[in-house]
């Protein structure tokens, strides 16, 4: 199958609109992420994107929300703390815990890496007439507010 495909409307309604969205965007976010030189996960950008988001977090709670258990969150924290993207500082609420957050550092990290996937887009956008990337600008604005209501 070649890797340009032509997507139309879905005919079957919000359901496979809905679908489309997420296949759509789970492709460019792939596409996007082959930024030479990058060695993080996608995990790894999407908990530091968490944490700049939503502030300082447990590891259970992003190991809940990455969908990946608490060892595996606790060794990827471990190696973005050796970066110097994230720190740790105990939980006021439950001093046995840590609450993890991005440091400026890793909010640079993360600015770096969102340039580099922007970098591999802005081409392809640059072939767009004004009004797909007039139609895109709107769509990105809708799926922002979707995923904030979801």
């Amino acid at each position: 199958m070649s890797g340009k495909q032509q997507v139309s409307p879905p005919a079957g309604g919000a359901g496979e609109l809905a679908l489309e969205l997420v296949r759509s965007a789970a492709r460019l976010t792939r596409a996007a992420s082959k930024i030479p030189g990058v060695t993080y996960s996608s995990i790894a950008w999407r908990v530091l994107s968490d944490l700049e988001r939503d502030g300082q977090a447990r590891v259970t709670d992003l190991a809940t929300a990455q969908r990946v258990a608490q060892p595996t969150m606790t060794t990827l924290l471990q190696r973005l703390g050796g970066e110097g993207w994230v720190s740790r500082i105990p939980d006021p609420a439950d001093g046995r815990a840590s609450l993890v957050g991005i440091t400026d550092e890793g909010a640079r990290a993360l600015a770096a890496y969102r340039a580099g996937a922007a970098e591999l887009i802005a081409p392809q956008l640059a072939t767009l007439s004004e009004a797909d990337t007039n139609a895109l600008a709107r769509a990105a604005a809708l799926m922002h507010r979707i995923a904030d209501a979801i």
